[in-house]
């Protein structure tokens, strides 16, 4: 059953008995080949990579070596600064701020079962979006307020909660690492692998497909068409693509799969 807000915007809790919050684990809804994919990252840059790094600093007579600590604390510090520039830039979701998306992001950690409940903040920009990182070790889910408003203003917060769903499963699955996160930021693959098996995280914690299939409707068209949205037909475009031999190869130098085929994924669950 779906989850409800009493006030989507202020709502401190929930309707009493309106969600089921049922442990997920998220190692069981990978999405398939990622294991092999994972690996072949892990070789071309867990292994090879360090192997390169090895032999430049033999070659350079250690010299490389200083190099790359100046690297290191380089990054240390640009990862204080992109947390200060968060902190600064962004409303950061608390139990006095947002409270309901706050509920929902502790309420579906502890499905998860994360040791740690990530930071949320907020940011204004031009588009629809979310995303989850990790600056050194603390991890944080950035919702960017177009997703967030347009999940609100079409009286449909079981959008956002898939959406945080979806984040909170990068963190899970340890996709927000930062060897990881580095392997899939270069191996295209793998990251859109990575996508499918987050919606299918959340699904899972939802035990709904719909709101993984609005969501994908709303980011293709935005919260002002939204509503106009014919979904059958929505659907039965989604099957067109799927089944589209071309679909996959145009993806091929993208980091997320297309829209209608994560619609499809979703709805193949259902």
């Amino acid at each position: 059953m779906a989850s409800t807000f009493d006030d989507p915007i202020s709502s401190p809790t929930r309707s009493p008995g309106t969600f089921a919050a049922p442990r997920v684990k998220p190692k069981e809804h990978v999405a398939r080949g990622t294991g092999f994919h994972a690996m072949v990252g892990w070789i071309l840059f867990g292994i090879v990579g360090p192997i390169l790094v090895l032999l430049t600093i033999v070659g350079t007579y250690g010299i490389a070596l200083i190099a790359w600590l100046i690297a290191l604390v380089k990054y240390n510090q640009r990862a204080k600064k992109a947390e200060a520039v968060l902190m600064g830039n962004g409303v950061k979701v608390a139990p006095d701020q947002f409270p309901a998306i706050y509920e929902s992001v502790a309420r579906m950690a502890g499905q998860l079962e994360l040791k740690t409940l990530p930071d949320v903040y907020i940011i204004e920009s031009n588009q629809q979006n979310a995303f989850a990182l990790k600056i050194g070790s603390k991890q944080n889910i950035v919702l960017i307020d177009d997703i967030v408003y347009g999940a609100l203003d079409n009286n449909n917060p079981e959008i956002l909660d898939f959406i945080i769903g979806h984040e909170l499963a990068h963190h899970a699955l340890g996709h927000t690492g930062l060897f990881r996160g580095m392997i899939s930021s270069h191996y295209k693959t793998l990251s859109r692998l990575d996508e499918f098996s987050c919606d299918a995280v959340s699904v899972a914690m939802q035990q709904n497909p719909q709101p993984g299939l609005d969501a994908m409707t709303l980011l293709a068209v935005g919260p002002r068409l939204y509503p106009r949205v014919d979904k059958a037909s929505f659907a039965k475009q989604a099957q067109q693509v799927v089944s589209n031999k071309y679909s996959k190869k145009a993806e091929s130098a993208m980091s997320h799969p297309l829209l209608l085929r994560r619609y499809g994924a979703i709805e193949a669950k259902s």
